[in-house]
């Protein structure tokens, strides 16, 4: 039987907007919650990765490299070379290194060794035969020289104004004198029985090169050593 009338009509539109209701709200739902899916891992790349802005480069030592105060002047080999000569003594002979602290201001590496006590510090230039024979007879000519420095130290406190004399801290007796604490350090920093047999047997001509009876400029520069 065919409904008419407004009652007919008004069915017929509720159903049509309840269709049309259903299919939207499906469709709402689809779009606001869509299907679960795995993530996928991707590695990070190497560009991707945080990098650390580079170190700042060190800044370059403009001054020399010192032991116990005392600055030290040469190569690579002649630095490593007095830095351990000055911890031996340091070690072993703590009397003897306090002596060189106070009277060797700059050990520096020359052509021939030899004490430049009236220098402002005092400098003790060492020759590369006398520097690299061994550790302890380099150690020992250290305490040698800082003793003609003393030497010259003394002169100079006990007489005021005046020009010290080169027989203040240098000659045949001087070198005895010296020669006799060097043999006293040698024993005690554990040197070669052939390095205290030689010191023993100096009678301190040796600085007298040309036989001339004294140790002057001449002599020091006919120094191998």
């Amino acid at each position: 039987m065919q409904l008419t009338g407004s009652w007919g009509n008004n069915e017929y539109m509720k159903s049509r907007l309840l269709v049309l209701f259903w299919f939207a709200l499906t469709a709402c739902v689809g779009t606001t919650f869509p299907a679960t899916q795995t993530p996928q891992a991707v590695p990070p790349t190497v560009e991707e990765l945080p990098t650390s802005p580079p170190a700042p480069a060190s800044p370059m030592l403009t001054s020399p490299p010192s032991y116990g105060g005392i600055e030290i002047k040469g190569n690579e080999d002649f630095i490593a070379q007095t830095i351990a000569a000055l911890t031996l003594l340091e070690q072993k002979d703590p009397g003897a290194f306090q002596k060189i602290q106070t009277y060797v201001g700059i050990i520096e590496q020359g052509e021939h060794s030899g004490m430049w006590a009236w220098e402002i510090p005092p400098r003790y230039e060492v020759g590369d035969a006398t520097a690299f024979f061994s550790i302890t007879w380099y150690a020992s000519t250290i305490a040698h020289d800082a003793t003609h420095s003393e030497l010259y130290a003394q002169y100079q406190a006990t007489h005021p104004g005046e020009t010290v004399p080169d027989s203040a801290f240098g000659g045949v007796e001087i070198e005895q004198f010296c020669i006799s604490y060097q043999l006293e350090v040698a024993k005690r920093i554990g040197a070669s029985q052939s390095e205290i047999d030689y010191l023993s047997s100096l009678d301190g001509t040796h600085c007298d090169l040309d036989d001339d009876g004294d140790c002057d400029w001449e002599d020091y520069e006919n120094r191998d050593w």
